[in-house]
């Protein structure tokens, strides 16, 4: 999850108080916010809105795309708020809490720090429900069809925006503007009980251990069973183009899964520091590289998808250039042309060989 420096707010009012940053720490915070998350936001915002409309059109309509369009808009949402976020959040630190660009980090923050938590939130349980969209389509691919139905994929991502609203709602509550126009937490930010049975124990069981475990139980069941049944079809010379393509999908999922866990471990690892006030000298960094990598495993998602998704890669071009429509489509017909020769001469081979 995402976090805001603990220097953003303030618990006492102080409207003359200057914040001076530390100059080594405050280099490194710099550099991160103010330079490398827009360099991967701002590209990652485009990616985002292509996957959106690529995922979305006729053509492409299956559970598991409703769900990657789902993770995209959820995308689109967190790396929009972090651009809003992060280089103000800088500017105003470097200033030392004073000025114009302060006071728009301040009112804005009121809106975009939530947005950005209910993003984060329903990108953990879209993950959980690609996961389970893989494992049953692997595991019962008889039923597939009547259990993993666009229409139901697009009930559940209503139902965990829906959850994923109502859930992070009581953080637009947590911060307030002060008589000075200074952020600084709430009575309900303060209460003792609220951040120990929401903000901790709620957090770490509900987006950290309940999550994750699911996901990596279900993935390992997955790919063992992807592995197996391929294993299976290259003995028998069985395996059919439709095969092909929902092992393609299968390993899209896994990855994009794997991604997600390894570039959001950090963030759930600071949050839990955070939580249980376990502090360190080099908190504040540690959160600045946590918040760098969840942006980083937004704006990435684009690119493991043209890598596996053939039909993605194939509608992004499209999209992005018309032009090159007729040159993909030649050398997407070569490409299987050689293919095909390359498998047909193997098999050749392997019967002569018997």
């Amino acid at each position: 999850m995402l976090l805001l420096e603990s220097e953003a707010t303030v618990e006492h009012v102080d409207c003359d108080q200057i914040f001076v940053p530390t100059t080594q720490s405050d280099a490194f915070q710099t550099f991160i916010y103010s330079i490398l998350i827009p360099a991967v936001c701002i590209p990652g915002v485009l990616g985002a809105c292509i996957c959106i409309i690529v995922f979305t059109k006729k053509q492409m309509r299956s559970s598991l795309n409703i769900y990657l369009a789902g993770l995209s808009v959820f995308d689109l949402v967190l790396l929009t708020m972090s651009l809003l976020i992060y280089p103000l959040m800088s500017a105003c630190l470097q200033q030392g809490n004073r000025g114009f660009v302060c006071h728009i980090f301040w009112r804005s923050s009121l809106f975009t720090f939530p947005m950005s938590l209910i993003a984060q939130t329903g990108s953990v349980w879209t993950c959980v429900a690609i996961t389970v969209d893989r494992f049953l389509a692997v595991k019962y691919p008889l039923h597939m069809r009547l259990w993993c139905t666009p229409h139901r994929a697009f009930c559940v991502l209503s139902c965990i925006t829906a959850i994923s609203i109502i859930y992070k709602l009581p953080s637009v509550f947590e911060l307030s503007l002060d008589e000075c126009g200074q952020l600084s937490p709430t009575q309900l930010r303060n209460n003792p009980l609220y951040i120990v049975i929401y903000n901790t124990y709620g957090y770490v069981l509900l987006l950290l251990v309940i999550p994750f475990l699911i996901i990596i139980i279900l993935n390992v069941i997955t790919v063992n069973a992807v592995r197996a049944a391929y294993k299976i079809r290259r003995e028998m010379r069985t395996n059919t183009r439709g095969e092909e393509n929902d092992r393609r999908c299968t390993k899209m999922a896994t990855v994009t899964i794997v991604a997600f866990i390894l570039l959001n471990s950090l963030a759930g690892l600071n949050n839990v520091i955070e939580a249980f006030n376990f502090r360190s000298s080099g908190n504040q960094d540690r959160i600045a590289f946590g918040n760098l990598l969840v942006c980083l495993n937004s704006a990435s998602n684009i690119l493991i998808y043209s890598i596996f998704g053939r039909k993605f890669r194939k509608m992004a071009v499209q999209l992005i250039c018309p032009c090159t429509e007729e040159n993909y489509h030649q050398l997407s017909r070569n490409s299987e042309h050689k293919i095909h020769t390359q498998q047909t001469q193997k098999s050749i081979l392997e019967l002569n060989a018997i």
